[in-house]
């Protein structure tokens, strides 16, 4: 069947507030409001967008030119299925007000656990179970931490952590400290468990690399998709995907760590995947890792039940970017400054915005000349 797609990347804010009439920050609505047209470019054949208003020359020129079939929603929801960037009562409730019925949505206990499965323990779940696997190479999972004496004895334990609400987004609800910090910040890390009921505690590691192993869900079972290279601000929150074919992702982040600890962890994982989500999520999904400037790897930093930008710029460069291209995909508040090339529908130079110009966002992709 046919999807209907919904850029909605306040998600993740959404789980935390739990509400039907969530209000995202004005950032995040300007950011949804200017990337509504990604999913053509990750969509398939016949699939439809919602646009609260969008230019139609533009969509159809990007049409013409790659040769999609990705349009605005038409209103028929009868003919799709919901594919929304993430599941929450508040994406729900869009799909609602576009018409679909309870039957083409998630009910409340669907809602629920799969907002249970985005919680950070999943992620410190899956770190648990590649430990026990005996894989070699790779760094302790994170910690839940649920009172206040639990977060005190941490401290007393580690010189410098890195502490996560439980829902949360891209750099969003993160601290780092250190034994000359724990005690300033002690009242906000209680503040958050008091929030949210918990907060999630790792050791600081030693960054080299920001990657990412996305999967697909499907009827319980879990397939590989492919691998992610991106990088991150001071404050851990995306800042752009690097643009290289596979095998060069690969070959880079096995240059880093070992390539077994890399090739056991992908091995392992999408059994993990299907013993913890099962049947409770459809869709795409990615696993944030780092690699580490003592050669270990990080492989459970972060778990994105939903579609992610790695997925989008996955399936960008599959389809639509000239084969053993270089490049960045990036989000700014700037326009691309050089016209892009195009050959065989295919990018092959310069810049393309991925979105409509005049939004608040600009998604590019730059090609290295």
């Amino acid at each position: 069947m046919r999807l209907l797609h919904l850029f909605f990347p306040e998600n993740d804010l959404a789980l935390a507030q739990n509400l039907d009439n969530y209000t995202p920050p004005p950032a995040a609505v300007k950011l949804r409001m200017a990337g509504e047209a990604l999913p053509m470019w990750y969509g398939n054949e016949g699939d439809r967008f919602v646009a609260s208003g969008i230019n139609g020359a533009w969509v159809k020129k990007m049409n013409d030119l790659f040769g999609l079939d990705i349009l605005p929603f038409d209103y028929q929801p009868a003919n799709y299925r919901p594919a929304p960037w993430g599941w929450s009562k508040a994406s729900c409730r869009v799909f609602s007000k576009l018409g679909f019925t309870s039957a083409q949505l998630p009910c409340a206990l669907k809602l629920e656990e799969m907002r249970q499965l985005s919680h950070r323990r999943t992620a410190a779940a899956i770190g648990v179970r590649l430990v026990e696997q005996g894989i070699e190479g790779i760094t302790a999972p994170a910690c839940e931490l649920r009172t206040i004496e639990e977060l005190r004895a941490f401290t007393d334990k580690n010189t410098q952590a890195i502490f996560k609400l439980p829902w949360s987004s891209s750099g969003r609800g993160i601290i780092p400290a250190d034994k000359n910090t724990f005690t300033k910040l002690m009242p906000q890390l209680e503040g958050m468990i008091q929030r949210q009921g918990s907060v999630l505690a790792e050791a600081k590691l030693d960054k080299r690399t920001d990657f990412a192993m996305l999967f697909n869900m499907e009827a319980g079972k879990a397939s590989f998709a492919g691998l992610s290279l991106f990088q991150t601000d001071g404050f851990a929150a995306y800042a752009g995907n690097i643009l290289l074919p596979q095998e060069l992702i690969e070959q880079r982040i096995c240059a880093e760590c070992s390539s077994t600890t890399f090739h056991a962890v992908k091995n392992a994982l999408p059994p993990i995947l299907e013993e913890i989500i099962g049947t409770d999520y459809d869709g795409p999904l990615g696993i944030d890792m780092l690699t580490c400037n003592d050669g270990t790897l990080a492989p459970a930093i972060e778990l994105n039940l939903r579609m992610t930008m790695g997925h989008l710029c996955l399936e960008l460069y599959r389809r639509h970017v000239q084969p053993g291209a270089e490049g960045l995909f990036t989000i700014s508040t700037t326009q691309a400054k050089t016209e892009p090339v195009v050959a065989n529908r295919r990018l092959t130079a310069g810049s393309l915005s991925l979105t409509p110009p005049g939004g608040a966002y600009s998604f590019t992709v730059t090609l290295k000349s």
